[in-house]
């Protein structure tokens, strides 16, 4: 494979850190397909939650681009892909967590100017976890037995039996936009270790790891075709036009659970294998002989990080009564006390909302309980900084009885 140009000399500067548009103004995010990035003219804008710039110009896959993708990825499996042993592609898996690994600033950049999220977490758990991840799938894949034996059958006669491993195909990846780069490689990687091929769609909100992925794998040496991206949107865009393709034969999502049930009937014509976590709504529990400390501090930890936007985050709490009085106080409390602000502060705890669209839902959910006869005791609204954070999508921890 010929070695590829970066999408753009500026497209991780540091800049993005601050959720605004690298030196020279917005880059350009194209799709990745057969191994080159590709632009059908058609454009829109990637919008920083933290100031509600642009901070990338998107260049949206047609669904001719989504059908070369396609076959892009079913030659991949016939060629030299196709041919390599478990333990062959567990070493370009390898090499793949090893350019991650140099690459490590630039993906912290494009996952903070997708989110908003803390740099700090960024740098602590998004990235890692990345490369972590093709790492653990590389040593699944390498080291799985064969299973081989042989029994006495009924007549007397010997039987051998035997395991075939093969891939399933090409598999169809869409990824939300919570945790972009860690919930990308959860799939991307066990899919490729098993030797089938994917077309990768980022959510339209976070399409900048996908992109940076997509040069990692260049230059990790995947071969051209393992792995591509189309950029684009839901309905009547490339999100449908890849699930309901022909050549898909798998389908993996994350995300709601309305998507979840357009993927599973666009599945249904062709019986393709799904498989899909559609978020959660958890409770916590807190008895009365808790450490309330431990208690207030671990759900203020479950409930706010990342914006409350993960689904295994805490939404609703169920407090015994004898310590409910007190816990909710300090919860309270302590959720007036958590910090937000600029993705670079050492100091913040939670981020933004991916976007002011996804802002208003939540203030309306926040009206709607005020109404139903909620009690807001802490947050319940947008904060103001004074600053060019004011154009983007934070709103305030808060806490309801």
């Amino acid at each position: 494979m010929a070695a590829i140009a970066p999408t753009s000399p500026a497209l991780w500067h540091p800049d993005l850190y601050a959720g605004r548009p690298a030196a020279g103004g917005p880059g350009l995010l194209r799709s990745f397909v057969g191994g080159r990035f590709v632009d059908a003219g058609k454009r829109f804008a990637k919008v920083s939650p933290v100031t509600g710039e642009t901070v990338f110009e998107v260049a949206e896959a047609d669904s001719s681009t989504v059908g070369a993708a396609v076959a892009a990825a079913r030659s991949a499996l016939g060629g030299p892909w196709g041919g390599m042993g478990e333990r062959e592609r567990a070493g370009v898996l390898r090499a793949v967590a090893d350019e991650l690994d140099r690459r490590f600033d630039d993906l912290v950049a494009a996952e903070v100017a997708d989110t908003g999220k803390p740099v700090s977490q960024a740098r602590s758990l998004d990235v890692p976890r990345g490369a972590a991840n093709f790492r653990a799938f590389a040593e699944i894949a390498a080291t799985a037995p064969t299973e081989s034996f042989t029994t006495v059958t009924p007549s007397g006669g010997r039987a051998l039996n035997y395991a075939v491993r093969k891939p399933v195909g090409v598999v169809a990846v869409i990824v939300p936009w919570n945790l972009p780069l860690l919930l990308l490689t959860w799939k991307v990687a066990p899919a490729l270790a098993c030797g089938n091929a994917v077309v990768v769609k980022p959510s339209e909100e976070t399409p900048a790891s996908a992109t940076l992925l997509a040069e990692v794998m260049a230059a990790a040496g995947v071969p051209d075709g393992v792995f591509n991206v189309v950029h684009g949107f839901g309905p009547g865009a490339a999100g449908e036009w890849l699930t309901t393709h022909p050549g898909v034969d798998a389908v993996t999502f994350t995300g709601e659970s309305a998507t979840g049930s357009a993927i599973m009937r666009a599945a249904a014509d062709g019986v393709k294998a799904v498989s899909f976590e559609l978020g959660g709504k958890n409770a916590g529990l807190v008895f009365a002989d808790a450490d309330l400390d431990a208690a207030v501090a671990g759900s203020v930890r479950s409930s706010f990080t990342n914006g409350g936007q993960v689904c295994l985050c805490t939404e609703r709490l169920y407090v015994q009564r004898p310590v409910f009085d007190e816990f909710v106080d300090r919860l309270s409390a302590a959720a007036r006390d958590v910090r937000y602000g600029w993705p670079a502060d050492e100091s913040i705890a939670t981020m933004p909302l991916i976007s002011r669209g996804h802002r208003e839902k939540v203030l309306g959910y926040y009206d709607l309980a005020r109404v139903e006869g909620a009690d807001v005791l802490a947050g319940g609204g947008v904060p103001s900084f004074g600053d060019a954070r004011d154009g983007g999508a934070y709103v305030e921890p808060t806490v309801l009885t």
